[in-house]
């Protein structure tokens, strides 16, 4: 497949902006959901989302019958295959009800009835032991806390609800140099003051490490690459480019624009910077893969 190709993304994309012109606002009854639905019509995927999406969706195939688990996944990707597999069962857990809430409101208004919104803790799902036969985890699995073997057990509990001839899907970022991301204020549950941890950046033996220790092997991996550029939105929001003058700070008002124009520009940056590949090429800023358990052995 040519890497810069984003197929896959760019129909699911189309789809998203269907669904949040779709819903029907007498329904839906949740003022923070309309405005969702009004921000995923300029701009239906963020930014790294493009390149995660498409690695994902290169990789994702489905049957009827089958049982989906969303692991706090960005909620318009959930959605969007809700919709176009209505004979998939999807579940989507996560683990604050502020993210769920809208999202919940925003199914019952297009009428989908293939998907289930609940709160979950990766680390302790409810289900029992070889619910799934897929598993979905995007830009999730670095945030998990604590920051030193959160990752861990949130892999091993996927693993136990996955079918023994299941499949993780998942994202996290990768840099050539792993590291550790902290936060002054609140993050996510964790509604405590100071510093606390944000997110972890893997590299590929960290995170080829990881796959290892709990138990998954890798069937399918590829590259998120960013070309370096004026545009190019990991290096001056997260890299090396974060700190450098004005610039960062205008780039992130760019949803504004985006908003008083109806035009993606997250679009545009991300399929003139991003790219999914199986190869090193540029500077490496996440990793796709799907996962398989590998056999249980016995007691």
């Amino acid at each position: 497949m040519n890497n810069t190709t984003f197929g896959y993304v760019s129909a699911g994309a189309s789809d998203i902006r269907r669904l949040a012109r779709g819903i029907d606002s007498i329904r839906c009854q949740d003022a923070r959901a309309e405005k969702l639905a009004a921000r995923a019509v300029a701009r239906p995927i963020d930014y790294m989302r493009w390149a995660e999406f498409e690695a994902v969706l290169r990789m994702f195939q489905v049957s009827p019958g089958q049982r989906v688990l969303d692991v706090a996944s960005p909620q318009w990707f959930t959605l969007h295959l809700a919709a176009r597999h209505p004979e998939v069962q999807f579940s989507y857990i996560n683990i604050q009800e502020s993210e769920v809430a809208p999202f919940r409101a925003i199914s019952e208004s297009l009428g989908l009835r293939n998907i289930e919104y609940g709160l979950g803790d990766v680390r302790t799902l409810s289900w029992p032991d070889a619910t799934f036969d897929k598993v979905i985890s995007i830009s999730v699995l670095e945030h998990i806390y604590p920051d030193i073997g959160g990752d861990v057990l949130a892999l091993e509990d996927i693993r136990r609800v996955l079918k023994p001839e299941g499949e993780l899907l998942l994202t996290v970022p990768c840099k050539a140099k792993s590291s550790v991301v902290y936060m002054d204020g609140p993050v996510y549950e964790r509604g405590k003051s100071g510093k606390n941890f944000f997110a972890r950046e893997y590299d590929m033996d960290s995170f080829h490490d990881l796959v290892t220790k709990t138990g998954f092997q890798i069937d399918e991996e590829w590259r998120i690459e960013e070309h370096p550029g004026l545009f190019a939105v990991d290096y001056w929001e997260w890299g090396d480019g974060s700190g450098k003058g004005l610039w960062p700070w205008l780039l992130r008002k760019r949803g504004k624009l985006e908003r008083l124009t109806g035009f993606s520009l997250d679009e545009f940056f991300a399929k003139r910077h991003l790219q999914v590949n199986k190869t090193p090429n540029n500077r490496l800023v996440n990793v796709a893969a799907r996962l398989k358990p590998q056999p249980r052995q016995p007691q």
